[in-house]
């Protein structure tokens, strides 16, 4: 049987980093997986009103859950995010459980992982004394108000690990014994998790507060016949749509938890299948402008779906509604508002299909647009385009010659 374990570490205060510069919602070199963006969205949605989330909780543990109050929801930090995924990574390469680091760790562990290091002690540690938890979320260009950890990968058993953890005392604020509880409604106001496959569960609190009106969405179980799509929203007003596309087939999401303008939007959705499908969140604020999560693309629903190991696709799914015209096509539009599939590395979609780039004897490839359109006119053998050309450069020798008569 496996032993469930959680710790905790914070800070009374929180410190500020710099913002990214990357689309809402996208994936980052495979930052955040499916694992981490729930557990955002789980804090969220617990935060914006903490008794409904609390009322669950065994009588004997949470016994100062009357003293929390909805406060704003979490924003994603990718610094943070980095950091607390090497966390769950080191723990996981080095056999160990604890939040400071098991050895000194290198300085340029933010420019080594994860490509050329896993968190092993072979590339991560140098010699000198254990690195903090704290100095460890440094390494990464950030600073953190407080952590937490847990044994489980499932995101929904480590966050109420977290949650409901017991205690004896009542008192409000942060002690020994609710800091999980505590840092997941009251710390941030940013938030980066991390979790690998068959690692533990990290949190890091810290960062700057967004202003985006969708702060995080996901959904849960990651595939099955019933899942659950949860968003959170945030505004001076409630959003006048709430849906989730599931490749152009959208549902209405309903209010779940909090208030309109700072809530918890829910939709139950059944026989998805196994397959990988995309979904986006499009809700649209009270003047009617359309508000996406992720800002660009999708996320999938499924397993081993994106290359980078994130549950990211970088075409959105068909719009609402509209049947995608796919026939027999491997690529291009699919007269929906995305596309029928993509093309790996060295590959150009032409007539619907994924064909290999020609390089024409020059070590750089033509261009070739996805309807088979290359317009680079000195390489194409038509009469029209030659003569367009030719009259290009007589037109540009004759002006030439004006100029030099002519000198300004």
């Amino acid at each position: 049987m496996r032993t469930l374990r959680i710790a905790c570490f914070g800070f009374a205060v929180a410190m500020m980093t710099a913002s990214s510069a990357h689309a809402v919602g996208e994936s980052v070199g495979g930052f955040p997986n499916w694992r981490e963006r729930t557990l955002h969205q789980f804090m969220n949605r617990a935060r914006v009103d903490p008794a409904s989330d609390l009322a669950a909780c065994p009588s004997a543990n949470c016994l100062e859950k009357s003293c929390y109050k909805a406060v704003a929801p979490l924003y994603y930090d990718l610094k943070l995010g980095r950091a607390a995924r090497f966390h769950s990574d080191e723990m996981k390469q080095q056999g160990y459980f604890a939040h400071d680091s098991k050895c000194a760790i290198v300085s340029n562990i933010s420019t080594i992982y994860p490509g050329q290091c896993s968190g092993a002690a072979s590339c991560a540690c140098m010699a000198g004394t254990a690195t903090s938890w704290s100095a460890r979320v440094q390494l990464f260009g950030t600073s953190t108000s407080g952590e937490i950890i847990a044994s489980p990968t499932d995101p929904k058993q480590a966050f109420y690990l977290w949650l409901y953890e017991p205690t004896t005392v009542s008192t409000c604020g942060y002690t020994s014994q609710n800091g999980h509880r505590y840092n997941i409604l009251q710390a941030g106001p940013a938030v980066g998790n991390g979790v690998t496959d068959a690692g533990s569960s990290v949190g890091d609190f810290g960062g700057t507060a967004g202003t985006y009106k969708i702060p995080s969405g996901s959904h849960y179980p990651q595939t099955g016949a019933s899942v659950e799509m949860w968003a959170n929203w945030k505004d001076q007003a409630g959003p006048s749509q709430a849906i989730v596309n599931v490749e152009g087939k959208c549902s209405t999401m309903s209010l779940k938890f909090g208030t309109a303008q700072s809530g918890a939007y829910l939709a139950s959705l059944t026989g998805l299948g196994t397959s990988c499908q995309r979904y986006r969140f499009e809700f649209k604020d009270s003047s009617g402008a359309a508000v996406m999560f992720p800002e660009t693309g999708a996320y999938f629903i499924g397993t081993g779906c994106a290359s980078d190991k994130s549950d990211f696709s970088s075409s959105p799914p068909p719009s609402c509604g509209c049947t995608p015209s796919c026939g027999g096509k491997s690529c291009g539009d699919d007269g929906c508002g995305s596309v029928c599939g993509t093309c790996d590395e060295g590959l150009a979609c032409t007539d619907g299909q994924c064909v290999a780039i020609p390089t024409d004897g020059n070590p750089d490839p033509i261009d070739v647009s996805a309807s088979g359109c290359s317009c680079d006119l000195s390489q194409s053998s038509s009469p029209a385009a030659a003569q367009l050309a030719t009259a290009s450069m007589v037109l540009g020798l004759l002006l030439l010659r004006r100029l030099r008569k002519n000198p300004v």
